[in-house]
């Protein structure tokens, strides 16, 4: 890129949403520059980074980025002073001004106010008009200068202006790695590039204990655990901290141990081995452990002893309803009816979904409950939209159920004050992670009874933790496995394979007729593999109706390949929504070039309470403000606004992981199988991939693939220490 730099000699146009184009002096060349708007004014002095191009044949500088700088001549200073953007300071007063102290006036502003007084004119209240004036201006400016050279975008700049005032230069330099304790979204990678180019000694203290922390919280979102053991974080902070400059083991060791004497981390013992969890993980845990025993703690007014009378009251609840439950289903509802707290684990067709209708009968008839004493939640929107419509009442996001404040940062519902349900079912449990599933038990009341419901051999939750597994090992929470296929549900393809995948059995790959659910396309290539679920989208439209963007749902095991999730949104994308290429936002997800285009699906990759949008919801842009770059989705029942910064927390979605897929069910599925996703062929992708598909699944590629993925049981292991303190 190149550079020009000069004073703006006249605005041209301003488009009130950020753009300018202005005259620049440059010199003795007057230069047309197009670009972002930084409160500039006339005479304000710029350095501009960009390209040349022509506008209406003439050449123009478009600008990437224009920083406004601090004057250096004696000109630029009487005209910088001059622009009005100080109140009370005339193009006479700032003559005065540079012909009392020339290039040094900036500094006796700042230093010596009190030699103003000398000038003609400036008494006390204009001497602090200028001093204040001036002092914010040249501070604000700083920073920007400072922070722009480090590649830091505005949204973070103004953070942290408000955060460290006008002396942030000065802190920042001091300890650059306190930015990422103070301000959010600023990590270790942007913190030590500041700190590494400024001269911080690559053993400093600061250094050592962001390394470490760094390297611990990468470590729990990249594998899903909770904490590791601490000679494993001590090597891995070793290696971060060694890029640039080797530095001593002991030094690594002890930003470790005061990474924990700073409360940032907590050392705790799993299996007679020292762990490190950070702070917030380390009180999920042992807060979930806490609240499952005072739950726990309370007997219930129905009981065992009261087999009989429970045994009749199933059986009036089956005839109200016209069924018949199997006897694991009965031994659910049971158990559900005389524990504070239980768990209910099956795979799809095994009647979880009866077991909750009968369940919750039975508690209008025999505890006097009524739908208002209840409440029904699951991790995503999906997931609740389809828990009410099975239940018959209305169910909610847990992250709803609890009532996110936005102003005070917290949920409304917590342990000083606790959900009024009676009742409270919990569905997809598998997709809770660690700290939402504290949130939720910390707002259970005492005496409240709690069914969690899910499939624990579906994969683990995107969030870090293996929960779901983790209360069933304890053996603290009564639990019921369910395995017995239902006879209406033994008759779809989609479940028995599900089920043959998770014994470890090869799915039956026949294709049946039109009406089978379950369909095999076998591909000799992943390019072959990718047009063939590229041409399935119209044709299962035309075949079975189904409406392309809110019925079909492309599924695959990885987000890299030419079967992965950006490639075939690409593809998909240009082929559903052609017309709308070219007029969006690009940006880059994971090294990907990628382009948001009004009308595309997309969905929302992490929970952020302060948009109200969460991990896994599903909706399609509405608006895009290409210059603004943002843009506008509409998700069910609301419209959420994203400026250029949020972006990196949305995806397109009209392929997906199968891990984003959790707690969804699609009428029509499509998953690729390919040889090239062999890091994640096993058991608890397909298995629950598979699940997903509600009425149509067709699997793509190479049937060596899908026996391979059969055959493996993922070696990843989460490491956690929910288990240790539920044991303890």
């Amino acid at each position: 890129m190149e550079q020009v730099s000069g004073i703006i000699e006249q605005p041209i146009f301003r488009n009130g949403n950020g753009f300018i184009v202005f005259n620049l002096r440059s010199g003795r060349n007057i230069i047309r520059v197009a670009g972002e708007d930084q409160d500039l004014h006339e005479s304000d002095v710029v350095e501009c980074e960009g390209e040349w191009t022509q506008f209406r044949g003439q050449p123009q500088f478009k600008a990437k980025t224009i920083i406004p700088q601090i004057p250096t001549t004696t000109e630029a200073i009487t005209a910088y002073l001059a622009s009005g953007r100080i109140k009370g300071i005339s193009k006479v007063f700032a003559a005065r001004l540079v012909d009392a102290f020339g290039l040094n006036l900036i500094d006796v502003v700042e230093k010596e106010p009190h030699l103003l007084k000398k000038v003609p004119g400036f008494g006390p209240s204009r001497i602090k008009t200028l001093t204040e004036g001036l002092n914010e201006q040249i501070g604000t400016r700083s920073i920007l200068i400072f922070l722009h050279g480090f590649g830091m975008g505005k949204h973070h700049i103004k953070k942290i202006q408000q955060v460290y005032g006008l002396s942030a230069v000065e802190k920042i330099k001091e300890n650059p790695y306190q930015l990422c304790q103070d301000i959010s979204g600023i990590g270790f990678t942007i913190a030590d590039r500041i700190g590494l180019r400024t001269g911080i000694a690559p053993d400093h203290p600061g250094r050592m204990i962001a390394g470490a922390q760094h390297a611990l919280n990468q470590e729990v979102n990249k594998t899903g655990s909770t904490g590791l053991p601490e000679s494993k974080l001590i090597e891995k902070a070793l290696d971060l901290l060694s890029k640039e400059k080797p530095v001593d083991h002991e030094k690594v060791k002890q930003g470790v141990a005061e990474l924990i004497k700073n409360k940032l981390a907590v050392r705790f013992t799993v299996q007679g081995e020292e762990y490190v969890f950070p702070a917030a993980m380390y009180e999920a845990e042992s807060g979930i452990a806490k609240h499952l025993k005072r739950l726990l703690s309370i007997k219930c007014k129905t009981s065992q002893d009261d087999d009989e009378a429970m045994g009749e009251l199933i059986d009036e609840v089956e005839q109200s309803f016209g069924i018949k439950l199997g006897d694991q289903q009965r031994e659910a509802v049971k158990m559900a009816l005389c524990n504070p707290v239980c768990i209910i684990t099956g795979g799809p067709g095994t009647g979880k979904t009866t077991i909750m209708r009968v369940f919750l009968e039975c508690c209008r008839r025999i505890l006097n409950m009524h739908n208002a004493d209840m409440l029904l939640c699951a991790p995503t929107g999906k997931a609740a939209k389809r828990l009410s419509s099975t239940s018959g009442l209305e169910a909610m996001t847990m992250h709803r159920a609890l009532a996110y404040q936005p102003v005070e940062g917290e949920f409304m519902f917590n342990e000083h004050n606790p959900l009024e349900a009676s009742v409270i079912v919990v569905d997809e449990f598998s997709m809770t992670d660690t700290q939402l599933c504290y949130w939720l038990l910390r707002a259970v009341a005492t005496g409240a009874r709690l069914v969690i419901v899910g499939d624990v051999d579906q994969l683990e939750s995107v969030g870090p933790g293996k929960v779901l597994m983790d209360m069933i090992d304890s053996g603290a929470i009564p639990v019921t496995r369910l395995n017995e296929i239902f006879r209406q549900a033994a008759q779809s393809q989609i479940i028995i394979n599900c089920h043959m995948i998770n014994r470890g059995e090869v799915p039956n790959l026949t294709n049946g007729d039109k009406d089978n659910d379950f369909f095999f396309m076998r591909s000799d290539s992943d390019e072959q593999t990718a047009k063939t679920i590229v041409s399935l989208m119209d044709r299962l439209a035309r075949h079975y109706g189904y409406d392309v963007f809110d019925d079909i749902q492309v599924l695959t095991p990885m987000r890299k390949g030419k079967v992965g999730q950006y490639e075939l949104n690409r593809q998909l994308q240009e082929l559903l929504n052609a017309s709308n290429i070219g007029n969006g936002i690009t940006l880059r997800q994971d090294d990907v070039v990628v382009e948001l285009c009004v009308g595309d699906k997309v969905m929302h990759i992490k929970n952020n309470r302060e948009m109200d949008v969460y991990n896994g919801d599903t909706g399609r842009i509405i608006q895009v403000n290409k210059k603004e770059r943002t843009l506008r989705v509409a998700y069910d029942h609301r419209v959420v606004d994203y400026a250029y910064v949020d972006l990196e927390e949305l995806r397109l979605a009209y392929a997906m992981t199968v891990h984003k897929s959790q707690g969804s069910e699609y009428p029509c599925l499509i998953i690729p199988a390919s040889m090239s996703h062999y890091n994640l062929l096993n058991r608890s992708t397909f298995y629950t991939g598979f699940s997903r598909a509600k009425k149509t699944l067709v699997a793509v590629g190479d049937q060596k693939a899908l026996r391979v993925a059969a055959s493996r049981v993922s070696t990843e292991k989460r490491l956690t220490g929910l288990l240790a303190h539920l044991s303890a």
